[in-house]
């Protein structure tokens, strides 16, 4: 049987309160006692209850996050790492969990943090989910770039639209005629951003969409022969990953970029910034939806939910060439 603070404060001699007080550290408790507590708590091998603590508190200083189960992308790494930094300059730790691959496992994970966390961060979400299933938890939630309907919950999303769509026109100002996007069909917002910037194209660009199997640097490379097939002079990739696999190919195949096709992607990776020619990309609010996220962690559990999105931020860099002549930022003339 597990130790509890009541056999603790037995084997100390003294009562729960001051055994409490002397293993948080909080109350005044003479030097001498406190050394007795905390050798019946080795001695015991006690560890403390959290749960117990905050129901009885009504309070925790723990924040879960629920992120990708097989999380591999830059980007959402990044995200964990900045939100876990905030969160603990907030006072508060954090308690991450991968997405169960079903609702049931979902429901057991939560119960199991039910008294433990004060708040649950979600980074990932199935959306065939039922999310009405979360009111019955005395947990408050909210949603990071989910792409969630539900109204009753806070969600923080980045309009990823926008920033294909200012990607896009970037490659047609630079005076491309044929265009591709590779990616996948389910990838947000990259087939609205693609088809926004398209429609103010001129009539003679040309466009087509290259499926492919993934989103990684293997599944860019593997675009290659469908692009060189389209004739593209400019690409967008659904993430940076997928570009820069394609600049393995652009290499092996004696491609230029930007000078016989301008390319583009989606994440700010920071590869991108250091591959020749430096990638141009979309880089997600990171801080702006975490700062908020952490805010509304530490406001009121009264306050009303909201949406909030946060416009994606291009950045333009030499993979796209001049926008009055394509081929002189590869050249110099």
């Amino acid at each position: 049987m597990a130790a509890t603070l009541k056999m603790v404060a037995e084997k100390a001699g003294v009562s729960i309160r001051t055994a409490g007080r002397a293993l948080s550290g909080t109350g005044p408790v003479k030097a001498e006692v406190a050394r007795r507590v905390l050798t019946a708590a080795r001695e015991l091998h006690y560890v403390p209850n959290a749960a117990a603590r905050s129901l009885k508190q009504r309070a925790s200083r723990i924040v879960g996050v629920i992120c990708e189960t097989n999380l591999q992308n830059e980007c959402g790494v990044r995200r964990i790492s900045l939100l876990e930094g905030a969160l603990r300059n907030a006072g508060r730790h954090t308690l991450l969990g991968a997405l169960p691959e079903t609702e049931e496992k979902l429901g057991k994970l939560l119960r199991s943090w039910t008294g433990i966390v004060e708040s649950v961060i979600f980074l990932a979400w199935n959306r065939a989910w039922n999310t009405e299933k979360l009111h019955s938890l005395p947990i408050r939630f909210l949603f990071i770039d989910c792409e969630l309907e539900c109204a009753k919950f806070d969600r923080l999303e980045t309009d990823r639209t926008s920033g294909v769509a200012a990607a896009v026109t970037e490659l047609l100002r630079a005076g491309r005629k044929r265009i591709a996007r590779v990616g996948t069909d389910n990838a947000a917002g990259r087939r609205a951003g693609f088809e926004k910037a398209l429609g103010g194209a001129s009539p003679g660009v040309a466009s087509t969409f290259i499926v492919s199997n993934g989103l990684e640097f293997a599944d860019g490379f593997a675009a290659g022969g469908a692009l060189e097939e389209f004739g593209a002079d400019a690409v967008f990739f659904d993430t940076d990953r997928m570009a820069l696999g394609f600049y393995r190919y652009a290499s092996e195949k004696g491609i230029s970029i930007p000078g016989e096709i301008a390319v583009a992607g989606f994440d700010d990776d920071a590869a991108g910034a250091f591959a020749i020619p430096a990638l141009t990309t979309v880089a997600h609010p990171l801080a702006e939806t975490i700062e908020r996220a952490v805010e509304k962690v530490l406001a009121p559990a009264e306050s009303e939910p909201e949406l909030i999105v946060y416009p994606a931020r291009l950045i333009r860099r030499e993979s796209i060439g001049s926008a009055t002549n394509p081929y002189q930022q590869e050249t110099g003339k």
